[in-house]
């Protein structure tokens, strides 16, 4: 029968001191404000039993919990990030832990390197406050209105629950407190494709944009990073008074670049580039000489502007209509056009002459003249006919018999 070592009361004392003092050692070596990884080994209705090393045990409230988590939803086995909260070293030691201040003090510690490498994090808005929102980036944050966007907005609310794309802009170390701004990274990101768009703007290239705004004399286009203005002249062939007659903020357009300056970053740019160009259709529709109607759209001293069709003008000189008595703008007119240069662009026409043909094509006017010649020759003969003498069934008379016996 093997040897049974019976301890002495006195080395039994020495061995649970031992083990005392070496259990209490473990207990030390825990600060609080550390974090550990966990492992839930029991839970009751609001609380968790946490080991946290295999000889230590700790207690996670309900009240520990990051907001969305609760007792409920977790279960013995699963692993919990904690951090040591408090140590009852007045009593038995028990350890409290918790695991929302783990999750804040390792956000904090992400905030800081984000910080300084300046780098984008993305937070969900949880509240609405006085001044601004508040976001979860695993703690809170605080989000001023002015630095949501580029431009105000207008209800807060709408935001609760969305994503925001951030950037941090002042840290309070002492209570670990947050400012972030959105609207720094919409900016950064702004000047990086106007930079781009800088570089590879060029005239003549045809560019989608979207009208931002509208003033009397022209339409704003963002073009990605770049406001351009197409000029009303550049909007329509036809003449117009505000550029409401032709695009409404927010519509997306393709525009030609007319004019580029890199330097002052001002880009002029045209519509009508996209729209069919009238002056096509002149040659076909239009003929000098002839009379035609036009609207009146200007009125000066020396020249009259009319729009004969839809985005063609021609121009009235002094001499061609009375100065005294000018139609009224708006009124139509019939015009006879004296001369047409596609190439130029120019249609010459004249008010004064429009009820006859003089100045007109030369073509024209023979055509008349030989209108009117065969109906003064067909009037001549008529008149001729009826001046001959008749009998009463309207045959002439035969000729007298003494003139024909001599």
């Amino acid at each position: 029968m093997a040897d049974t070592h019976v301890l002495e009361p006195s080395q039994a004392e020495d061995e649970f001191a031992l083990e005392q003092r070496l259990y209490e050692e473990s207990l030390r070596t825990l600060d609080e404000g550390q974090v550990l990884t966990g492992l839930i080994v029991a839970k009751t209705n609001d609380e968790l039993l946490v080991d946290i090393g295999g000889k230590s045990e700790g207690i996670v409230t309900s009240r520990e919990l990051s907001p969305g988590m609760s007792v409920a939803d977790l279960k013995v086995g699963d692993t919990l990030e904690v951090l040591v909260h408090r140590i009852d070293g007045d009593g038995d030691g028990t350890l409290y832990l918790s695991e929302k201040r783990a999750r804040a003090l390792k956000t904090w510690t992400k905030v800081l390197e984000a910080h300084e490498q300046n780098e984008v994090v993305t937070a969900t808005v949880t509240q609405v406050v006085k001044g601004g929102v508040l976001v979860d980036l695993g703690m809170r944050g605080f989000v001023p209105a002015s630095q949501i966007r580029r431009h105000p907005v207008g209800n807060l609310d709408e935001l609760v629950g969305k994503q925001l794309r951030l950037k941090v802009i002042d840290l309070d170390h002492k209570r670990k407190r947050v400012v972030l701004s959105q609207r720094v990274v919409l900016e950064e990101e702004l000047n990086q494709k106007k930079q781009e768009l800088l570089a590879t703007l060029q005239a003549g290239q045809i560019r989608e944009g979207t009208i931002v705004r509208l003033a009397d004399f022209g339409a704003f286009v963002d073009l990605g990073g770049i406001d351009g203005l197409i000029h009303n002249s550049e909007l329509s062939w036809s003449r117009i008074k505000h550029p409401s007659e032709v695009v409404n903020i927010g519509d997306k357009v393709q525009v030609e670049v007319m004019k580029f300056d890199p330097e002052a970053k001002k880009v002029s740019l045209s519509l009508k580039h996209s729209l069919e160009d009238p002056w096509k259709n002149v040659p076909d529709q239009l003929v000098e000489g002839t009379v035609v109607p036009a609207t009146l759209i200007k009125v000066t001293q020396n020249y009259l502007l009319v729009e004969i069709l839809p985005g063609v003008t021609g121009m009235v000189p002094k001499s061609e209509f009375d100065g005294r008595t000018p139609p009224a703008t708006g009124e139509t007119v019939q015009v006879r056009l004296l001369s047409i240069n596609v190439p130029s662009r120019r249609i010459t026409a004249s008010v004064t002459k429009a009820s006859s043909n003089e100045g007109g094509n030369p073509e024209v006017a023979e055509f008349l003249a030989s209108q009117e010649a065969q109906e003064s020759s067909i009037g001549d003969s008529l008149e001729a006919k009826s001046a001959e003498p008749s009998d009463a069934t309207g045959a002439p008379e035969p000729p007298d018999a003494s003139t024909s016996d001599s």
